[in-house]
């Protein structure tokens, strides 16, 4: 699987999101998978410290500004990486990406306490917040708290919000005390102090701080400064303007921005935190302050009661009494600075970057398709159309050698007697016989023919499970009310056919169709009760989008979208399954019936043929010309279209990706794909869940036909012994 972080906040004068980001790269490199891989994309380079440990999972491009990157940059970076899902830790995701995106939402202080920010920053977050929600796969989140506001605030379905909550750094821990003398010495720290940490804005309430350690150095008895380490956020004025006034009597002391370093280093030698805020999504650096051995006190407020739990005194925000009350008693009571601490190293410790990135690992396995490896034999590389193409009869390339694609046979049954019983197996769970000239193909990890067919099931032991009748059909014992459904799906399916003729042969005619071809129920002669027809189609390189949209208007326009269903399109560049090359795409590829485009036909079987085979090693390509053939009239349209086509598919591209992606994330269990060459609009994993059931029956056989030669061994033993 590969994983696309964005780190465009991962700057040289990063703060509590760049260093959320940094961890988070870290802990992904560290716990990846031998088949998984990480990508970053940023719009910038990184701090250059990061920038040497992540150079070989780097790709830096595009628009200076991060909102018009996101839009315009990012997709066309996720599409060149091939990225199977995206994780955006800074709220925003591109709402016409290539593949699932998680949007990590570390607070909604924007809706809860609006009056603390700019007016362009309300706008800008309300504005694209609430689009990236309904777009991304998952909304991530760091605390409870968080959670819960985005599910009542939002109207995030609770099942798509998970927690990727942070962790202190895993440099924090106890500091020596030559690197805390040293760090001290260098920002001129003399005296003990206490610290604080947060960008200079109005929600970490930096003013109440200032009002409550006023009053601890009014009542005297407290030789102690304050130190203040953050960068400038906004609507600072006023917050710059207290800090110079009291930097000039020496008792506290602005920092800025400093160095992890020298962060730790703070956190080590201080005599107590101090995180006054107002509101919190997580409250990182109360649990780096705990990590590192100092006392904190901290606002009550919901996220930080989570996070720090018992170990830290937690006060009302904005209540300056409680606060001087607590600072007062942790310098003076060493005893009750001492508990805190050790709480604090205990609470700490129940975070973890690793467990965080783990989670990350699997939430992308769940989230998004993985593409397949290349296979070596076939080089990454399309086989070029051609009418020479042909697929050996002969079946004389056996396939690699792997385990069997079912599993070994229970004891009694040959491989090919199991072979065919999981062919008919799977047949039913269509609640469909298997014809037994389909059988040929169809029959899993062997290769048969029909003589053969008719000498396995005539076996006794085989004979109890399936039934071969008159007709040709072969059905699992006890299911013979399925071949007259058979023959009257067989005249539902070509009734349907018929009646929509004219349709198909104009989508298959279209400009940039190469490849028309049915599948599913109808290519397996097995309507529903709703019968449609299953597209599969092929279109001309760099014109995925543009022949969807023109089928799309098509089917629209003659009012059979409901029947007519494109849900698989592929272009030339793509013939070799990208996805999921498991049985049942396989056997999808092997029930395919092409409509037009024959050489077309030839050369997708060809790409495909060494991978079909490891599963039905039967399979050749259907015969015989297909209904359409290519006319006059499509050449010229394609002529004339090709003047703007490339504006004209980007467009669409990122039409059609922005629909298709608001629709698959708000959709249980999606299997939809929509990279440059390949566009598969499966809103439900039907694949996953027909491989979930075959599994179990095949499973229930292998006990039943286990359990059934075992009791009749006991009874052949038990007559010899009589």
């Amino acid at each position: 699987m590969r994983l696309a972080v964005e780190v465009t906040t991962c700057t040289s004068l990063r703060a509590g999101i760049g260093y959320y980001t940094e961890h988070l790269v870290d802990a992904l490199l560290q716990t990846r998978a031998p088949d998984d891989e990480l990508i970053l994309i940023s719009n910038r380079a990184p701090a250059d410290e990061l920038a040497q440990r992540w150079a070989p999972y780097l790709r830096i491009g595009g628009a200076a500004i991060r909102a018009i990157w996101l839009q315009t940059d990012a997709p066309r970076m996720l599409a060149e990486a091939q990225a199977d899902v995206a994780a955006f830790p800074n709220y925003i995701v591109p709402l016409a990406s290539p593949c699932p995106t998680i949007s990590v939402v570390h607070d909604l202080a924007v809706y809860r306490t609006p009056e603390l920010f700019t007016w362009r920053k309300r706008a800008v977050t309300r504005a694209l917040l609430g689009r990236s929600v309904v777009s991304a796969a998952a909304v991530a989140t760091v605390s409870e708290a968080s959670r819960s506001d985005i599910i009542e605030r939002l109207g995030v379905a609770p099942e798509r919000v998970v927690l990727l909550p942070g962790a202190a750094h895993p440099s924090c821990g106890p500091v020596p005390v030559d690197a805390v003398a040293a760090v001290r010495a260098k920002h001129g720290l003399g005296r003990p102090y206490i610290l604080t940490v947060g960008t200079i804005e109005p929600r970490k309430n930096l003013l109440t701080l200032l009002a409550a350690f006023d009053e601890v150095m009014a009542r005297g008895g407290q030789d102690i400064d304050l130190v203040v380490v953050g960068g400038r956020g906004w609507r600072d004025r006023r917050l710059l303007e207290e800090l110079e006034a009291r930097t000039q009597k020496g008792r506290v002391h602005w920092l800025g921005y400093v160095s992890e370093h020298d962060l730790i280093a703070l956190y080590g030698g201080a005599q107590l935190f101090v995180y006054p805020s107002r509101l919190e999504g997580f409250g990182l650096p109360v649990l780096e302050a705990m990590s590192c051995g100092a006392p904190v006190v901290a606002s009550d407020v919901a996220a930080i009661r989570e996070v720090a739990g018992d170990a830290a005194w937690l006060v009302p925000p904005g209540d300056v009494p409680a606060l001087v009350t607590a600072i007062s008693r942790t310098l003076s009571e060493p005893d009750r600075a001492e508990r805190m601490r050790g709480l604090g190293f205990s609470r700490a410790r129940r975070f973890s970057w690793t467990r965080t990135a783990e989670h990350l690992w699997r939430l992308g396995h769940e989230l998004g398709p993985s593409r397949e490896p290349a296979d070596p034999e076939i080089s990454g590389k399309n086989v070029p159309i051609s009418h020479s193409h042909s697929l050996s009869h002969s079946h004389s390339h056996s396939p690699p050698v792997a385990p069997p694609p079912v599993g070994p046979p229970p004891a009694g049954l040959l491989p090919a007697q199991w072979a065919l019983l999981a062919a008919v197996t799977y047949a039913d769970l269509f609640d469909a016989p298997l014809p037994i000239e389909e059988a040929q193909a169809a029959c899993v990890g062997v290769a048969v023919d029909v003589a053969r067919i008719r000498e396995l099931v005539s076996d006794p032991i085989l004979g109890r499970y399936v039934t071969l009748h008159p007709n040709g059909d072969l059905v699992l014992t006890g299911r013979d009310e399925l071949v007259p459904r058979r023959e009257d799906g067989v005249a539902r399916t070509a009734l349907l056919l018929q009646r929509h003729r004219p349709i198909l042969e104009l989508l298959a005619t279209l400009p940039f169709v190469r490849m028309l071809a049915y599948s599913g129920g109808t290519a397996h002669q097995n309507p529903g009760r709703k019968p449609d027809i299953d597209l599969f189609v092929v279109t001309a390189p760099g014109s995925l989008y543009t022949a969807y949209t023109l089928i799309f208007l098509l089917t629209k326009l003659t009012r059979t979208r409901s029947v007519v269903c494109p849900n698989y399109l592929i272009d030339e560049s793509e013939l070799l399954i990208a996805y999921h090359r498991d049985l049942f795409t396989a056997n999808q590829v092997v029930s395919a019936r092409p409509l037009g485009g024959v050489d077309t036909y030839a050369a997708f079987c060809a790409a495909n043929e060494r991978w079909v085979h490891r599963y039905f090693p039967g399979f050749t390509r259907r015969a015989g010309a297909a209904m359409f053939g290519r006319p006059t009239l499509q050449r010229i349209s394609e002529m004339v279209l090709a003047v703007g086509l490339g504006p004209l598919e980007r467009g669409l591209r990122a039409a059609w990706r922005f629909h298709i992606g608001r629709r698959a994330a708000q959709a249980r269990h999606p299997d939809v794909v929509l990279s440059d060459g390949i566009l598969k609009l499966h809103l439900s994993d039907y694949r996953r869940r027909v491989l979930g059931r075959f599994s179990d029956r095949l499973d229930a056989l292998r006990l039943e036909i286990s359990g059934n030669e075992s009791n009749a061994g006991a009874r052949e033993g038990l007559a010899v012994r009589s």
